[in-house]
């Protein structure tokens, strides 16, 4: 069989461009990636998306899907493949074949790789300040990370009510622009420079950091309710290595139809070079990216 458009992610750029896909009648597939789901299921709430005042991550998600006709499909990608002028989807059970693809597969926050860590992911350690802050109100937190995310992050979680915040960075001074650090240390937040963390600690929800000074070798605790991560994100981008497309920054370079460099070949969301990653931007990507396939197609498949 051969799809009109096969869409690789389930978050929301690819159920959007799934959705407008359906409308044009195409024949399409979705693959959702076993191995890495999108990140708005870590979001407690979401409460910046048009229409809806709130509104828990999972939920919203489903709320995309019970939009679609077509079903998706869990597997784990492994690459993208252009063989003449059809696509081939490589996954961990299947070849699927394909006169266009949708690259959505968003990307995955920045580990900081510390015992404990996976364990406490949803129970108190958290990736994004502005969708789990608002449940640290009147809570000790630390945000781990020294550039402007980090600093700005500490801002919002004192700004909402939180008890006492501090930000840990492993080196000896930040890389935030000045102004953010004055404004921290303006709310008393407290720096833990020179720094990391090695070992999260609770029994249902975490309770303390282990933290070690990089100058001493010293291990003390801190007794602590979350712990946040601004270490960065990265691209989900590796599957299409295969095909020579165009990026920066592991980031895949697409034009305001959302094309890539390689005709045929289409990214929205997260992935992208998006001056915004945010659900509504990742929407409007998914929408405009089924929107060229399908001239696309129109085109090239007569």
């Amino acid at each position: 069989m051969v799809y009109d458009i096969i869409v690789v992610g389930a978050g929301p750029a690819g159920l959007t461009a799934a959705l407008f896909a359906e409308r044009q009648a195409l024949k399409i597939l979705i693959i959702g990636n076993s191995f890495h789901s999108s990140m708005l299921h870590e979001a407690y709430f979401v409460d910046n998306y048009p229409g809806i005042k709130s509104i828990s991550g999972p939920d919203l998600l489903d709320a995309m899907q019970s939009q679609l006709i077509s079903k998706i499909t869990h597997e784990r990608v492994f690459s993208v493949k252009k063989k003449n002028d059809l696509f081939l989807v490589q996954t961990e059970k299947n070849i699927y074949q394909s006169k266009t693809v949708i690259i959505a597969t968003g990307s995955k926050h920045r580990k900081g790789n510390i015992v404990g860590e996976d364990k406490f992911v949803g129970k108190g350690v958290s990736y994004c300040i502005t969708c789990d802050g608002p449940l640290f109100k009147g809570k000790d937190v630390v945000v781990v990370g020294g550039g402007d995310s980090a600093v700005k992050g500490g801002i919002f979680l004192k700004d909402i009510g939180a008890s006492s915040v501090s930000i840990l960075h492993r080196r000896n001074c930040l890389r935030a622009a000045k102004r953010y650090i004055v404004q921290a240390k303006e709310r008393g937040i407290h720096f833990i420079l020179d720094s990391v963390v090695q070992e999260i600690v609770g029994s249902d929800y975490v309770k303390k950091i282990k933290i070690k000074s990089l100058k001493t070798n010293e291990v003390f605790e801190k007794k602590v309710n979350g712990i946040f991560f601004e270490i960065g994100i990265v691209p989900s981008s590796e599957l299409i290595k295969d095909l020579n497309v165009k990026t920066e920054n592991e980031y895949i370079v697409v034009n305001e139809k959302k094309e890539t460099s390689v005709p045929g070949l289409y990214a929205a969301g997260d992935v992208t070079t998006t001056p915004l990653r945010q659900v509504i931007t990742a929407c409007a990507d998914g929408a405009i990216a089924a929107t060229s396939a399908y001239e696309y197609i129109k085109q090239h498949f007569k």
